[in-house]
Formats: structure tokens, sequence, C-alpha cells
């Protein structure tokens, strides 16, 4: 890719001069040939003319009138017996004409006063020569000049675009995914101070700054956050669980639930925040998770959370399923997924199911329409079915996010009134979803 910009927009530009210049030279050839057919053909018929009237004017004024006799032009007399005008011109009608005469091209101009006819001959060889002197000469002259300034207009235009040239190809070649963006060196590009690349590449240097400054303390803010809250968090689930040894019945065990229930989602919070401030996934592909007995867990631990209502959970394992990944990844993963299921069905049935190459969640909530499946991976959005929409969280912008980083594909097919179908495709994703589904990684 290293210089593939570089290339693509000289290339263009110097096929935008050679265009032009075709269209110049073709306009120019044929101006130029035009001109040359205009003077053969009517500057040197005006001319005769005017020679021949010029004659007849004398002759009548003086009979013994000279007839033209020069290095290009001969005249001849139709009644001069000692100098007769040459045969078969004599057949000719009135005008001019073109005739082969003593191995060379002539031109003839005939014309008549009372009974006599007047013979002009012009040597068509001059006139080529005079075209080619006031013609093809000046049109090479022409070419040659507008070549030559072409070639400097496209060498100046040239050097005016190749800073914005290696602008955009250092932005082209630079790997975002990578390489963070402070890595970005835009001052190793030579350009002319105050002129509109120096403006653009300081506006890009700022912007890169200030972004990357932005990602930092937001970054930082995730990690500060979620590392002061565990302390607290562990001591909370520490003292529930030596609540829970004094066996506490009614209002009081239920609170002890809570509080845990509470504490595990929170937890998985604080994993969700991390991986939100990670940029890239883990390179580490040696780690393999037989996501089977994962799964079964998982599982086991939302039903128990939404035991209260009377949804009936079911796995279905049709092969193993084992996923370069770590198991920390596909806990998240496959618990939002299961925690979204659970949550937007009040009554039926959540099932798991699995095979070689993907998961799938399928639930009989009430489904989603169209509208709302292109916007449920946003962060803090969830439909809620009395005022339209309400604060969620970030638990299937998570699960996109994941799917987007290890390369999975994440396929929604929801139906309202029949429940929703979250599938992750870990190989041998399909090219297109099928009818009313949408696919998170397009």
């Amino acid at each position: 890719m290293r210089g593939f910009f570089r290339n693509r927009v000289q290339s263009r530009l110097l096929r935008v001069f050679v265009l032009q210049l075709v269209l110049i030279s073709i306009v120019t050839v044929v101006t130029v040939l035009a001109a040359g057919v205009i003077a053969k053909n009517l500057l040197v018929n005006r001319a005769l003319e005017g020679e021949a009237d010029f004659f007849w004017a004398n002759r009548e004024k003086a009979a013994d009138f000279p007839l033209a006799a020069s290095l290009n032009l001969t005249g001849y007399l139709s009644d001069d017996e000692s100098n007769p005008p040459p045969e078969f011109v004599t057949s000719l009608p009135l005008g001019q004409h073109k005739v082969f005469m003593d191995d060379e091209n002539k031109i003839v101009h005939i014309s008549s006063r009372d009974d006599l006819r007047l013979y002009l001959f012009f040597d068509d060889g001059t006139v080529s020569v005079l075209a080619l002197y006031f013609g093809i000469l000046p049109l090479i002259f022409v070419l040659v000049t507008m070549y030559g300034l072409a070639f400097l207009a496209y060498q100046l235009s040239r050097r005016a675009v190749s800073p914005i040239t290696r602008l955009a190809n250092t932005l082209e070649t630079f790997d975002f995914e990578r390489r963070s963006a402070n890595e970005l060196n835009l001052q190793g590009i030579s350009v002319s101070r105050g002129s509109e690349t120096d403006i653009l590449v300081s506006a890009l240097d700022h912007f890169v700054e200030r972004s990357q400054a932005s990602i930092d303390r937001e970054r930082n803010f995730t990690r500060y956050a979620s590392h002061e809250l565990r302390t607290p968090l562990a001591v909370i689930q520490g003292s529930a669980s030596s609540l829970e040894l004094l066996e506490l019945d009614g209002a009081p065990g239920r609170a002890v639930e809570r509080i845990k229930r509470t504490c595990r989602q929170m937890s998985d919070l604080l994993n969700t925040l991390l991986i939100l401030a990670r940029e890239q996934k883990d390179n580490n592909t040696d780690v393999i998770t037989e996501v089977n007995p994962l799964a079964e867990a998982l599982l086991r631990q939302y039903s128990q959370l939404h035991a209260d209502k009377e949804i009936q959970s079911s796995l279905e394992i049709a092969a193993p399923l084992a996923v370069a990944a770590p198991d920390s990844v596909l806990t998240i993963v496959i618990g939002n997924l299961l925690d979204n299921a659970f949550t937007y069905t009040q009554s039926g049935s959540v099932t798991l199911r699995l095979d070689h190459q993907s998961i799938s969640v399928v639930d009989t909530g009430d489904g989603m329409e169209q509208t709302l499946l292109e916007r449920v991976f946003e962060p803090f959005y969830r439909v809620n079915e009395d005022d339209g929409s309400e604060h969620q969280g970030l638990g299937l912008s998570i699960v996109a996010k994941t799917c987007k980083n290890y390369g999975w594909k994440l396929v929604v097919d929801s139906k309202v009134g029949q429940g929703s179908t979250f599938t992750i495709y870990f190989v041998d994703a399909p090219d297109q979803c099928v009818d009313g589904s949408f696919n998170s990684a397009n």
C-alpha cells in the first residue's frame, strides 16, 4: 500500500494533462489544416480573379497589354496564335481548376470577355510551399511550445500537490488498529509555512493530540474507577456470604440475596468497563476455551438469578465447541446475551444452543421491530413497553465490540411477539443473514 496513493494521484494528474494536450493538439491541427485549405482554395482563387480583372481592365485601354509571365504565374489568350493555350484546357468551363501540366500540378483560372478567353496558370507547388511555411511550421512551433508549457505546468502541479500526497500516504499507511494515534508523526512532511498543507498538518496534529488526551482520560478513569471499586465490592460480597451463614429467612434473607446479586452485577459491569477501555483484543491465540461446560454453568447461574420468573431454560448441544479466546471474554459475551434474554422474557423459555461453529441464545420474549434492531447494540439503549426507552447499560454493546475485535459475526433475528435469537458465528460465518435479521458486523 505504501506509495499507492502517491502513484494514484500522480497518475490522475498526468492523465488530465495528457488529455488536455491531446484535445488542444487536435483542435490546433484541425484549425491549421483548415486554414491551409482556405489559403489554397479561397485566397489563391481570389488572387487569380484579381489578376484576371487587372488584365482585362488594362486590355481595354491597350490592346497590346502583355500577358502575365513570371516564375509562378503564366497567362494565355485564346486568340494568340503565336503562343496558344494548351489544347486540353480549352474545353474546360470558366472558373478555377487543377490540372497536371509539364510534370507539375497547376491551378488554372479561366475567364472571358467578349469572345476571348484568358487562361492563368499558377504553380500549385508554390501554394504547397506557402502552406508549409505559413501552416505546418507555425503548427509545429505552437505544439512544441504548448507541450513545453504543459510539461512545466505538470511539474509545478505535481510539486504543489506532493505535500498533500505525502500527508495522505502517511495517514493511509498508518495502522490505527495496532498503534496509538500519538505515534502519528506528521512533522516529517516538508511544507511551506503558511500554506494550505501546513495549516492542514497543524490542524491534524492538534486534533490527534486532543483526541489522544481524551482517550487517555477516559481509559485512565475507567481503570482507576474499576480498581477502586473492586475492594469495596469484595468487602460487600464477603459480608453477604457471612450473613448467609446465619440462615436468615423472610425479608432479611431476600435482602442478603439481593445484595449478592447486585455485587455480581457490579463485578460484571467492572469487567465490561475494562474491556471497553482496551483498544485491541488479546493477541494470545494459544488460549483455547472449551465453551460447552462454560455455557452450561452460565445458563445455570442466570436461571437461578431469574428464578422468580416462569421461564424454562434449556441447553442444546449439537457438537463440542472450542474457541481461541480467554474464558473471561467468552463469559462476558455469553453472560450478557443470557442476561438480555432473561431480562426481556417475562414467561416462556430461554434456550442456549451450541454446535461446532456457533452459539445461539433463543428467547420467547416480546421481540423487536426492525427499527429497534438497528439500535440494539448502542450503549445505554433499550426498549421499554411503557415509555419507549430507558437506561440499559453496556451489555449488548460490549458483545458487539468484542465480536468485532475477535472477528466473530454477530447476528440477530427478532420478530415482534415471537422472541429474539442472538447468534455468534466463530468460524465459517454466513455471507448474508436470513430475511428479517440484523448483522451487527455490517
